[in-house]
């Protein structure tokens, strides 16, 4: 009971005004809603003005004046680590203008300026170490060193602080420069792994193996943490000499097919190479290419290897004779993720089908086949139909897969793969039209037998097959056009050149190799036979021409009808090539790093290559600091030379897995 004055009372002598429950929540729903609070809504009585109530006053707050870089230290050193892990994406990126000296100058400036980002940018600087191009030759006149400047500072850092040798995770070694002897040079970057106790990846440096005492690769066996190991293996001098003696037999003998595997190691060499594998526990990825000639005997050597690796997951196994690698190697490989089978002469179609039925084997995500001739199509059903986790399978041969003599395919899809979502697939031997595989393999996935497949590269498609199950597109992308616009037809379609040889890169198989005494002989040819893939270049042109064919053909048709009934005009619309109920995309484009002539897919030349680090080769342009000191057309010639360093190339890395 409250009087007019809106003082509670009891005088019956004053007008008194009740207030029920339900008139009280009338007037809260009555009223606007910016007015209500919580309180209000659940109090019968709310506190109002006009009853007397009055809002507390605020209390004024003062912000306290931050001290210059407060804010700054309140971040977390994983921040300030990702800010320079962008800083590194900025000029290590493709298709950048800067180049990683030019990275780690910045990343010295960094250090420099605030104590917080001095062991951020330590870490950033040295856990993984880019040396590219040639040294300075300012650098080399101060320290009087003929060759590996930059290297032998970086030891003598490392030495001499054990906390950044810690660091150290990932070293790239400059390109031995010209006149330099071989083993001096490597025995200096051995030098400098052995002061990194948590090494583990030598990249962009990879040199022959020839079983003989070397002190790079003895410095990388005693790295336990080691995570990647390529091996190039050449012959020995004992095979070197049996080598010379198959080449004058095949010159001599009257059977031109007539051909000799390479000649077994010694027992001390194939034990010592065994050794080189004992500490790598943590050893992820290992790659064994033989150059011609070479060999790894005992047939049990690659298994006694793998065996000692735990935590190996992708193995890349290139050019390895059949008394190296057989189909009972294949069987004994562990559980893996990634598998390179390529110009492996020992493994059959019934060593793969084998292989894909063990329950190790369904790991597997990624499996590349180059040149192992699968003849069997009931071999491949089973490859794609067994391994339940593959999501990206590559095919290149030039041999046909095709059913044997007393079977046949009754129903589709015959080859089926509910995982895999990547599939390349490259058979030579029909390069003007298609094959019995290819309709049989269009056919499955027409019959929706891989559900998941979203990129299709065929570099063979010579009938379009394969590019009608495919969503339809405007046009063919081109990795380089030059001056040429995508405008109707494409005239001109450049692939990326070819990795240049260099000293460290083993000639391939297209060309005949050189014997020790400088002599070619032809047998190279049969002992090692030329396998080559399809150009993706030109399946480039070709997938374009057919979708500018396909326009000439449209869906429908238009018939413009006058008021006499005729017609008076007709066009059509809709002309395109595919299905645009596909989710599969048509890819004529390499992989990141690779080259149109080995078909788009990562060749053993590609990671042997350079790597763009030689500025010398045509098309190439090198990096020397000067990028962001250019201000129009006026240079100020101080800061030119402040950012000015010896031109060096930008690399990549080229990665097998």
């Amino acid at each position: 009971m409250y009087n007019r004055s809106g003082r509670p009372g009891s005088s019956a002598s004053s007008v008194t005004t009740s207030v029920s429950t339900n008139d009280t929540f009338d007037a809260i729903l009555a009223s606007p809603a910016s007015s209500r609070t919580s309180f209000d809504s659940w109090n019968s009585n709310p506190r109002r003005v006009e009853y007397g109530w009055q809002r507390p006053a605020p209390i004024k707050q003062y912000r306290r004046r931050r001290e210059t870089g407060e804010l700054f230290d309140a971040l977390p050193e994983e921040v300030l680590g990702l800010i320079l892990d962008e800083l590194k994406k900025l000029h290590l990126q493709p298709g950048s203008t800067s180049c990683a000296t030019c990275m780690m100058r910045d990343m010295c400036s960094a250090a420099l300026s605030a104590r917080k980002l001095l062991k951020v940018a330590r870490v950033a600087l040295y856990e993984n170490i880019q040396l590219v191009g040639a040294d300075s030759h300012a650098q080399k006149k101060r320290y009087k060193l003929n060759f590996g400047s930059r290297l032998v500072l970086l030891r003598r850092t490392l030495r001499s602080n054990p906390e950044l040798a810690a660091m150290v995770h990932t070293l790239k070694a400059p390109a031995i420069p010209q006149g330099v002897a071989v083993d001096l040079y490597q025995n200096l970057v051995a030098s400098v792994i052995m002061a990194c106790p948590n090494f583990e990846r030598l990249v962009g440096f990879h040199q022959n193996h020839d079983f003989s005492f070397n002190r790079l690769f003895h410095a990388l066996s005693t790295r336990r943490k080691l995570v990647e190991m390529h091996w190039t293996l050449e012959p020995s001098q004992f095979q070197r000499k049996r080598r010379l003696s198959n080449a004058a037999a095949l010159l001599n003998s009257e059977n031109p097919n007539f051909q000799e595997a390479p000649g077994d190691l010694l027992p001390e060499q194939s034990e010592d190479f065994l050794e080189l594998h004992t500490d790598w526990e943590h050893l992820k990825t290992l790659s064994i290419h033989c150059l011609p000639g070479a060999t790894l005997t005992p047939i049990s050597l690659i298994p006694d290897i793998v065996s000692r690796l735990p935590a190996l997951e992708n193995l890349h196994l290139s050019h390895l004779p059949f008394t190296a690698f057989s189909d009972a190697n294949l069987l004994s490989l562990p559980s893996l993720r990634t598998l390179t089978l390529s110009h492996l002469s020992g493994v059959s179609n019934e060593g793969l089908s084998s292989f894909v039925r063990r329950p190790h084997s369904r790991t597997i995500r990624k499996l590349v086949l180059q040149h192992v001739d699968v003849d069997s199509l009931p071999a491949l059903s089973q490859i794609l139909s067994n391994l339940t986790s593959l999501e990206s399978f590559a095919l290149v041969q030039n041999s046909m897969p095709i059913m044997p003599a007393n079977e046949m395919i009754w129903l589709f899809p015959y080859l089926a793969s509910p995982s895999l979502r990547k599939l390349h697939w490259d058979i030579t031997s029909h390069p003007s039209c298609a094959n019995t595989a290819d309709s049989v393999l269009a056919r499955s996935i027409a019959a929706n037998g891989f559900p998941s497949l979203r990129i299709l590269r065929t570099p063979n498609d010579p009938e379009g097959i394969f590019q009608a199950l495919c969503k339809p597109v405007e046009n063919i992308d081109c990795l380089e056009i030059g001056n040429d616009q995508v405008r109707g037809l494409i005239t001109k379609c450049t692939s990326r050149p070819s990795p240049p040889a260099t000293p460290t890169t083993p000639s391939t198989p297209k060309t005949p190799s050189k014997s020790p005494s400088g002599l070619s002989f032809p047998m190279e040819d049969q002992l090692f036979p030329s396998k080559v893939s399809s150009n993706l270049s030109q399946a480039r042109l070709a997938a374009q021409s057919r979708l500018e064919a396909a326009r000439q053909t449209p869906r429908f048709t238009v018939n413009v009808i006058g008021d006499d009934g005729t017609v008076v005009e007709n066009y059509g619309l809709g002309g395109y090539m595919g299905q645009t109920e596909s989710k599969i995309g048509y890819c004529v484009t390499p992989d990141e790093h690779a080259t149109d002539e080995n078909g788009g897919l990562i060749d053993i030349s590609d990671v042997l290559g350079d790597g763009g680090e030689n500025i010398k080769v045509e098309g190439r342009d090198g990096c020397s600091g000067r990028w962001n000191t250019y201000s129009g057309n006026v240079v100020d010639k101080k800061d030119r030379e402040r950012w000015y360093h010896t031109e060096r190339g930008r690399w990549h890395e080229v990665p097998l897995s």
